[in-house]
């Protein structure tokens, strides 16, 4: 089968979502770096003026393993149910551009988003799609006035 043009520049050069799952997986790194620096320094005696408290390894711990069991879960669960939504969305008619379900319906691209998602439809023509309806439309006008 021969790639074209049009084939390499809707393909995807890496995974769109690994970047998101970096982002996530980073937020919940600095969610456990600031456990410990709470349980080492102590911070809401710090902040708010609270009794002292001595550090505690297995609350520190604790804590820890708490975070990373939901970073865990959050971060592939997440993952994988928008890698399995981008999977679902690139099976369209190259003519038609229906979306194949998963039951193997072919549903036309507005229906298959007021079925699945809470996203409302909006209609407008891109700036490249404007540019030759005003084209068009204007070598009509022009060729009604030759006649």
């Amino acid at each position: 089968m021969v790639k074209t043009k049009a084939d390499s520049a809707s393909s995807p050069k890496k995974d769109a979502f690994s970047s998101i799952a970096v982002w996530q997986f980073t937020t919940f790194i600095l969610l456990l770096c600031f456990v410990w620096v709470s349980e080492i320094f102590d911070l809401p005696a710090i902040v708010f003026g609270a009794k002292e408290t001595p550090f505690n390894l297995f609350r520190a711990s604790l804590l820890s393993a708490a975070v990373v069991v939901a970073g865990i879960i959050a971060v592939g669960h997440s993952y994988e149910r928008q890698r399995r939504l981008v999977k679902q969305l690139l099976m369209t008619c190259l003519y038609c551009h229906r979306v194949k379900t998963d039951k193997g319906k072919w549903l036309h691209l507005d229906e298959y988003f007021m079925t699945h998602y809470p996203v409302a439809v909006d209609r407008m023509a891109c700036p490249e799609c404007d540019k030759m309806l005003k084209s068009v439309n204007d070598l009509e006008d022009n060729g009604s006035m030759v006649e």
